[in-house]
């Protein structure tokens, strides 16, 4: 019987591992990106900001805000970067390969003409608030946890809303991101 429970425990995990980071956020497939959209950069250095511009510029209306660093410790993300004329997404991933799957993925940075702030995070909200980011835009933190945790912060700008998202993130984090993407300017 403790068998049978530890291996019906160790394919939960497993398969929760598995889940899409994108099913996670509510955005487009990721696994569809095309493979000449991926660029690398060491993580906690500068990210390869005129790498992703050149695959997002002329493909969105929507202003492109990048934050210029990670505050994580150093390990290599690869972007992947896909973008409609209403929406971007950045995908930041640990393997080249990744395509949103939720153990090696990271995180993800968009933008979308439109929107309204989120109410609740899918699975158990665990926070939910309010927080002041640079230049006096008010933003909105969450953290939830279904197959694994997802810190998001939300903030807008004119008619745009735009996204941070990391696996197993803390506010801090995203705070910092934000605030990098936000005094860098629309680029």
């Amino acid at each position: 019987m403790n068998n049978k429970l530890l291996l019906l425990a160790a394919s939960a995990c497993v398969l929760t591992a598995l889940v899409p980071v994108s099913r996670v956020f509510g955005a487009c497939e990721l696994s569809q990106l095309p493979p000449e959209t991926k660029s690398v950069a060491v993580a906690g250095t500068a990210v390869p900001v005129s790498q992703i511009l050149q695959q997002l510029k002329g493909k969105t209306q929507v202003p492109i805000f990048i934050p210029s660093r990670l505050p994580i410790p150093p390990q290599k993300l690869y972007y992947q970067s896909q973008a409609t004329a209403d929406s971007y997404t950045i995908s930041m991933e640990y393997t080249a390969d990744c395509r949103g799957a939720g153990a090696c993925t990271f995180g993800e940075i968009r933008g979308q003409k439109g929107g309204e702030f989120s109410t609740k995070v899918e699975g158990v909200t665990k926070t939910l608030k309010n927080v002041q980011l640079a230049d006096r835009v008010k933003g909105v933190f969450h953290n939830g946890c279904g197959a694994y945790c997802t810190a998001t912060l939300e903030w807008k700008s004119q008619n745009f809303m735009y996204t941070v998202a990391i696996k197993n993130g803390r506010e801090s984090d995203l705070i910092l991101i934000a605030n990098s993407a936000i005094l860098a300017r629309k680029r």
